[in-house]
């Protein structure tokens, strides 16, 4: 009898959904949907920059090999983003950015445990 959810395919079932996430913030920086977000917080010339590397980190994720490189690009990016939240828009919508930086490093945890 074979185990479906195993930590393995758990961490496969995060990645994707990472990849879900991340993809649709990708999509809107790089479609112009996040302009306003971007010029109000005066980072609006570096918001290709951003989405490029975000689309790097999801891919080094996504390889075995490389996921820890994945996983820390992911989350320093999140805790920037996380910062600037705090620091330029009061806290609003805090939670999506660290969420996305801790589903990076669950993702990576979960793929690469050995037992």
């Amino acid at each position: 009898m074979t185990k479906h959810l195993t930590t393995k395919n758990f961490g496969w079932l995060i990645t994707g959904i990472l990849i879900f996430m991340l993809g649709q913030s990708i999509f809107e920086k790089l479609n112009g949907s996040m302009t306003a977000n971007f010029q109000f917080m005066h980072l609006e010339n570096y918001m290709i920059g951003i989405a490029v590397a975000e689309i790097v980190g999801l891919i080094l994720l996504v390889f075995p090999r490389t996921s820890i490189f994945g996983a820390v690009l992911i989350s320093c990016l999140m805790s920037g983003a996380a910062a600037l939240h705090l620091s330029l828009m009061g806290g609003n919508m805090i939670i999506a950015p660290i969420a996305m930086g801790v589903l990076a490093w669950l993702s990576h945890c979960l793929r690469s445990y050995r037992a």
